[in-house]
């Protein structure tokens, strides 16, 4: 009898302690679980948080920032393979004008639209679009070559054209345009990346100066046009 009675309480004392044993290994289970998501919810956060870092806030394509970034790294991988690179820069003609006709709300509104189909018109994924600053956006070409960045610059000169914004104080168009200024380099050691940006810069000058909504492109120290403007 007493050992009858010592077996059951044994029986008992096992089932009561796997029972706790199961309740343990399940809650440690849901906090793994919980652990995870609390991991997972971090992880998208700071995807998000890095994301809106790098992105335009007005016209959700990179920013100033990311294109700095992107130009070190692809001036560094095409230097590496000794191919040549591009950089357009495109300056929106007379948005000053087009701000005080249609008023700010309108003019984001234009840049959005602009910012859209330079994005759209510039296909690889090895490619930059950003908006550099103001009513000015650039693109990185890697690996693009001076009539592969002159081709793309006049198929993004169309795209701007064929959304038709009306610009009545414009004095080249009735329609919003761009100008455009190239550099095309082969990247080295001994010159620093800005220096395509800073070339580019000279041929979009040059382009304004000959009157806007046209492209002009610089290489090898002295400038070639793409089209009269």
């Amino acid at each position: 009898m007493i050992l009858e009675d010592y077996n059951k309480t044994l029986e008992q004392d096992v089932s009561e302690r796997t029972l706790a044993l199961e309740i343990e290994i399940q809650e440690r289970k849901r906090a793994e679980m919980l652990a995870k998501r609390a991991e997972l919810a971090l992880r998208q956060a700071n995807q998000k948080l890095e994301s809106l870092a790098t992105l335009d806030g007005l016209t959700q394509i990179s920013n100033r920032r990311r294109f700095d970034e992107f130009l070190q790294h692809t001036w560094l991988m095409t230097m590496r393979d000794g191919r040549e690179m591009s950089v357009i820069l495109c300056d929106v003609d007379y948005f000053k004008n087009y701000n005080d006709t249609y008023g700010h709300q309108a003019g984001d509104v234009c840049l959005q639209q602009v910012a859209k189909a330079i994005q759209k018109t510039v296909q690889r994924s090895g490619d930059l679009v950003a908006r550099y600053g103001g009513e000015e956006f650039v693109i990185v070409l890697a690996n693009t070559d001076a009539e592969g960045a002159v081709s793309l610059a006049e198929r993004v000169k169309s795209a701007i054209a064929s959304l038709k914004i009306l610009h009545s104080t414009s004095d080249v168009s009735s329609y919003v345009t761009i100008s455009m200024g190239i550099c095309t380099m082969v990247p080295k050691l001994t010159v620093l990346p800005e220096s395509l940006v800073s070339c580019a810069d000279k041929s979009l000058y040059l382009a304004k100066r000959h009157g806007r909504n046209c492209i002009k492109h610089y290489q090898k120290l002295f400038f070639r046009d793409s089209k009269p403007c």
